[in-house]
């Protein structure tokens, strides 16, 4: 009787580590299919409807550009400012397996209104680039995160892992990144 009950405590050891390695093993896997997935997505939508949007979005901000704020200073605001808003909306907080999480994760948590209360902060990091005058072809990119983190953002439970995993808001600060240290076009 005691070598059965070690003969069955070690098979339960042994499943329980390969259940914990495939599921850890499928989490990878599944966050790698859906970021390429949701990053088609965006540039999909960029192609479709991200021009005319952005069109209309620089045109709020016409008055931003006339003000002329030097290069430097523009960068020195830009690292303050927007990066500590896509900072704290992605990757406040480093939990173990999951990597980086951010404000927008936990509000996707809350039905219905996470969703939008994510997307409106995201829109605000989106409105606070428009004062450097990027074109709009970037501003259709950014808009493009923005909507697709919207869309797969507003799904029962897989809206969780979509902030988790697609990170609009870092990915719209390093392509304002980019453009900064590029100089304008």
């Amino acid at each position: 009787m005691n070598e059965f009950l070690g003969s069955l405590v070690w098979w339960v050891v042994v499943a329980v580590t390969a259940a914990s390695i495939l599921g850890i093993l499928l989490y990878f896997i599944a966050r790698w299919m859906f970021i390429r997935t949701a990053e088609r997505m965006a540039t999909y939508v960029d192609r479709r409807v991200g021009g005319a949007a952005a069109q209309a979005f620089t045109r709020l901000a016409s008055y931003a550009q006339a003000t002329g704020i030097p290069l430097d200073d523009a960068e020195r605001f830009f690292g303050v400012h927007i990066e500590r808003l896509a900072r704290l909306l992605d990757s406040a907080v480093t939990i173990p397996i999951l990597g980086k999480v951010g404000l927008d994760a936990f509000l996707s948590l809350v039905p219905g209104i996470g969703s939008l209360a994510g997307t409106a902060f995201a829109l605000m990091l989106v409105a606070r680039t428009l004062r450097y005058g990027p074109p709009p072809a970037l501003v259709s990119k950014m808009l493009a995160n923005v909507l697709v983190d919207l869309i797969l953002g507003s799904i029962p439970f897989l809206g969780f892992f979509a902030d988790l995993w697609f990170k609009a808001n870092e990915r719209n600060a390093a392509l304002m990144r980019e453009y900064l240290h590029a100089g304008p076009v």
